[in-house]
């Protein structure tokens, strides 16, 4: 299987349920076309933009649901053909990205720790600030759903499950919302970070004039 097209889900029958089920806003058809292409898709993505497979994935499918719902796929068969050219364009926009930004998954993920070591010194405290009020500028920058699936999940290591339960989630939801809220802050953190953070000697200078 190398695309969404080597699979079953070229029955124009199945395509027309899906479309007709995001038409109607009933949640049935996010989920079945998550399940139906995101295997295929994944597969796909990860020849054309391998370290954010997962990202392209999740984003051709979110653009894909936002577009059915404003009548933009006036053919539901062809629904295969149309996220896999919404997943390539995803991808490459995704490469460029990251090549342009230097890795917005790599500068996310040093943004978010920012819980201190009481092994820390002054120096890595600091660096450790900084790094927590970028954060909280980027989070502000989202919907406030957005910053609750965030911050429960990267923050304060809230599962999954326990997330979907009490903000009332399905799985696909989950993954969907928690991937685009994701690649937002990446965004906003990767733009924050384009210069490297403060130097020790500047971290020290701040620090004496408080």
């Amino acid at each position: 299987m190398n695309s969404t097209q080597a699979t079953p889900a070229n029955d124009s029958e199945l395509c027309e349920t899906i479309v007709g089920l995001i038409v109607a806003g009933n949640s049935q058809g996010d989920e079945l076309l998550y399940s139906t292409f995101s295997r295929g898709l994944r597969f796909l993505a990860a020849r054309y933009c391998p370290e954010y497979a997962d990202d392209c994935m999740h984003d051709a499918i979110l653009t894909v649901c936002r577009q059915i719902k404003a009548g933009q796929l006036k053919t539901p068969a062809a629904l295969p053909g149309y996220l896999n050219i919404v997943l390539k364009r995803a991808a490459w926009n995704k490469k460029l990205e990251s090549e342009r930004h230097g890795g917005n998954s790599d500068v996310f993920e040093t943004v978010v720790q920012t819980k201190p070591d009481e092994r820390d010194d002054p120096e890595r405290l600091l660096e450790i600030q900084e790094r927590a009020k970028i954060l909280r500028e980027g989070l502000k920058t989202l919907k406030p759903r957005e910053q609750e699936i965030l911050t429960r999940f990267y923050l304060r290591d809230e599962s999954q499950e326990t997330i979907c339960e009490q903000m009332n989630l399905t799985e696909t939801q989950f993954r969907l919302q928690k991937s685009r809220s994701k690649q937002k802050l990446e965004a906003f953190t990767a733009k924050r970070l384009r210069k490297p953070l403060r130097t020790a000697e500047r971290y020290a200078a701040r620090a004496a004039a408080c």
